[in-house]
């Protein structure tokens, strides 16, 4: 899936810290939905992160959703690149192992 910022998602200062920032969904399944990523890392090519439904429309939407787990991966996939391809990607830890 290519999600494309100020398309498909934007990223917006999250509410409960002025220094972080969530994503708003803009089209799909998820519309107005609105997902806090936390902890990110990178290990020999696969990608795990944890993240919190901040807001939805379907107030029975979790991060157990299984489809949305998914779409969240793809999310943050585009986030990424998007950030790599612009440079603003800062990355730490060691080489086999990052933090994002």
């Amino acid at each position: 899936m290519n999600l494309v910022e100020l398309k498909d998602y934007e990223l917006v200062p999250a509410p409960e810290d002025e220094q972080a920032w969530a994503v708003r969904v803009l089209s799909g399944d998820y519309v107005e939905t609105v997902l806090r990523f936390g902890t990110i890392k990178a290990n020999k090519g696969v990608l795990n992160f944890d993240f919190a439904v901040i807001s939805s429309p379907d107030p029975d939407l979790t991060t157990e959703d299984i489809s949305l787990q998914e779409y969240a991966g793809d999310l943050l996939q585009a986030i990424i690149r998007d950030g790599i391809e612009s440079g603003s990607i800062i990355t730490k830890g060691d080489e086999d192992e990052q933090d994002i």
